[in-house]
């Protein structure tokens, strides 16, 4: 049989597989269909032990896009690259472990519930359309990984590529729809351990491979790599940019991963502060091995492999397929089993927060008012339509820049900025309505400006703007508009707040700043 007919089979098994954990978790939770609150879908009851929770947080931030994105970016800016994705990651990931109480205090299932309990049904639903779009971006991305990475090892090419992340829908939209969140956490696990295989035998594999390229030394060979993106050898310079660039990543990347809904669901799926924090240490520990130091080094080996960077394409977003690309097939048989679960794992967790902010907080509370109190049909429509229309959006697109940036920033000034606010007693409503469509619009008109009007009107001088800007912003050039839209929501929420009526004690109290701890308290968020 060819490598081909193995990977089909490879597919079909596992799929069957999750398949079967999504059915057993609907069928050891059907009796939770009939409650009101509905919670055991998005939550799973506040029951999943730190240990589970902790190795789920690394099995969803394993992205094969995020990761092949952030790969990219080391190798056109070499050891500068590491800001854009790698080292923010690292400081998140010790941030999380300090700051679980806050997380716990905050009394909701979802982040726009909170805003919303804080600053009206306004602000609820305008963070929840926006947290919609974003996660449905990165879900939609994720997909587009599938097509580029998954497709060639199952012989699909050209116009039938697209048929890879359908088939890979179909499984996900089954298990998520009946297993729901429970079902994501178990599906987790396993492939967790998959993907730990996966990315033990790439940086192996590179490692390899560069020792054969460069029998002189792998270090002086990257020494000596000059990037795509820079000017000289500074494939080990991480001040390339300048020491605006790290500080405008931080600004802008930071506050919106900080209140991922992925994330803050996690810790608050925990039965109690121990064992969120538990759960958030574990995650520090995979994500540092498996989603940060592999990653990059097998970046500084692809330095050294492909010095040429057609071989891993035009973006270079095509690093770890142009190494699998050089394995035996029996080894890039068991690479397309890793690849299967890094991106189910992904893209389940993506599209359980794509559906959550248009399920839980805009349709259920409207059928809630009108005594339609069953709303579990509503979590599982909506949680497949999530899966489709990122389905969509992966038909419709090849490249995975202009999402992230786009979506990142978004994230931060529109739905972080105002999730922070809650813990400000001067910010009021307008200030926070304010914030979030100033914060949307000036990440998205800086970023048409960067991208589209500068580079425009200097398409050979694409990465640095010397002659426009002051040369303390031109090393962070593409990366502006990230710091400047949180910038411009901070500035506006605070602004406003002070100019407009301050808050009530009502909306003061609304949001528990108690530690939550048990199933009494879901409970009662939901009633």
């Amino acid at each position: 049989m060819t490598k081909e007919i193995y990977c089909w089979i490879v597919f079909v098994v596992y799929s069957l597989i999750v398949i079967a954990m999504g059915l057993y978790s609907w069928l050891s939770k059907r009796r939770d269909d009939q409650d009101h609150s509905n919670v055991e879908f998005w939550m799973a009851g506040r029951s999943i032990p730190g240990w589970a929770l902790g190795i789920s947080i690394a099995s969803g931030w394993l992205m094969l896009g995020w990761i092949s994105f952030g790969m990219s970016q080391i190798y056109l800016y070499g050891a500068t690259g590491l800001w854009l994705l790698p080292i923010p990651w690292f400081i998140l990931c010790i941030m999380i472990i300090i700051l679980v109480p806050f997380y716990r205090k905050v009394s909701a299932v979802s982040l726009p519930q909170a805003i919303g309990r804080r600053f009206g049904p306004g602000a609820r639903y305008l963070t929840a359309i926006l947290s919609f779009l974003v996660f449905l971006c990165w879900t939609g991305a994720e997909l587009v990984i599938v097509k580029s990475l998954a497709a060639p090892l199952l012989g699909l090419k050209g116009d039938y590529a697209i048929i890879a992340p359908l088939l890979f829908c179909i499984p996900i939209i089954i298990y998520t729809v009946l297993g729901g969140f429970r079902a994501i956490i178990r599906t987790d696990l396993i492939q967790f351990f998959i993907m730990a295989i996966f990315m033990l035998i790439l940086g192996f594999w590179a490692y390899n491979q560069a020792s054969f390229a460069a029998p002189e030394g792998i270090f002086d060979a990257v020494k000596d790599f000059t990037p795509p993106w820079t000017e000289g050898k500074n494939a080990l310079n991480f001040n390339f940019l300048g020491w605006i660039f790290p500080i405008v990543l931080l600004i802008g990347y930071i506050p919106g991963w900080l209140v991922e809904q992925d994330l803050t669901l996690r810790i608050q799926a925990a039965p109690t502060i121990k064992q969120a924090r538990t759960g958030a240490t574990i995650g520090f520990v995979l994500i540092t091995i498996f989603i940060i130091i592999i990653p990059s080094f097998v970046t500084f080996m692809a330095m050294v492999v492909f010095k040429d960077s057609s071989a891993i394409g035009s973006d270079c977003t095509g690093i770890i397929s142009a190494f699998i690309a050089q394995m035996p097939g029996w080894l890039s048989v068991i690479m397309f089993l890793g690849l299967i679960s890094c991106q189910m794992s992904t893209v389940d967790t993506f599209s359980n927060v794509t559906a959550m902010p248009l399920a839980y907080d805009l349709i259920e509370p409207l059928m809630l008012k009108k005594k339609k109190t069953s709303v579990a049909l509503v979590s599982r429509s909506v949680t497949a339509l999530a899966i489709i229309l990122a389905f969509i959006y992966a038909y419709c697109a090849d490249t995975l820049g202009d999402v992230y940036y786009i979506s990142s920033g978004v994230l931060s000034a529109a739905i972080a900025v105002p999730a922070i606010a809650i813990f400000w007693k001067r910010a009021n409503t307008p200030g926070v309505i304010v914030s979030s469509i100033i914060g949307t619009i000036s990440t998205i008109g800086m970023y048409l400006w960067e991208y589209k009007v500068l580079q425009a009107s200097n398409p050979e001088n694409a990465h640095y703007y010397t002659d426009v800007l002051p040369s303390w912003l031109a090393g962070a050039y593409g990366y502006l508009y990230i710091g400047a839209g949180v910038i411009a929501a901070v500035l506006s929420l605070i602004i406003i707040s002070i100019l407009t009526k301050k808050p009530s004690e009502e909306q003061l109290s609304a949001v528990s700043t108690d530690p939550v701890d048990g199933v009494e308290t879901i409970k009662e968020i939901s009633s």
